[in-house]
């Protein structure tokens, strides 16, 4: 008699439904950044803050993201190779996205503070700005926030 092995997470079926469970009971964290360790930090610092954390290196890769999944929730690098932020957040106010935004870079005050005035003009909704390198007690307490305040409106659902 030969017995069947199973991978420790079930069967693919199995893996596919918890995720597809976890999609509906935790936030989408989509983080843009072109800096790889920025990038992990991030991804892991917000999935231990209870996000599900997807990670774009470039902008044509968050852009793709973008238009595939609704994000509640965005941290942006304003420096993405050949590519600013700012389009970034253009690209985000034509898709119509609702998800707060924390931006994340090494810019300077000015340069965040211009970007912060582009995404109101563009009805887009930043919540902060965190200097790099990041600080990852004050990254993960306005994580903690954005998801309370993502509890509090799916909740209301």
């Amino acid at each position: 008699m030969m017995l069947e092995q199973q991978s420790p997470l079930g069967s693919d079926q199995d893996f596919s439904a918890i995720m597809n469970a976890a999609r509906h009971t935790m936030p989408r964290l989509l983080v843009i950044d072109d800096d790889n360790l920025h990038r992990m930090i991030i991804c892991r610092v917000a999935a231990k803050a209870g996000f599900l954390p997807a990670g774009a290196a470039s902008y044509d890769e968050a852009a793709k993201l973008a238009q595939e999944t609704a994000f509640d929730c965005i941290t942006l690098d304003l420096s993405l190779g050949n590519h600013a932020g700012s389009e970034m957040l253009h690209h985000l106010s034509m898709l119509g996205s609702t998800a707060p935004i924390i931006v994340v870079s090494g810019a300077d005050y000015a340069t965040c503070k211009e970007t912060v005035r582009i995404a109101e003009r563009l009805n887009l909704d930043i919540w902060e700005c965190i200097p790099k390198p990041v600080d990852l007690v004050m990254l993960r307490h306005f994580l903690e926030r954005l998801k309370a305040s993502w509890n509090t409106v799916a909740v209301a659902a």
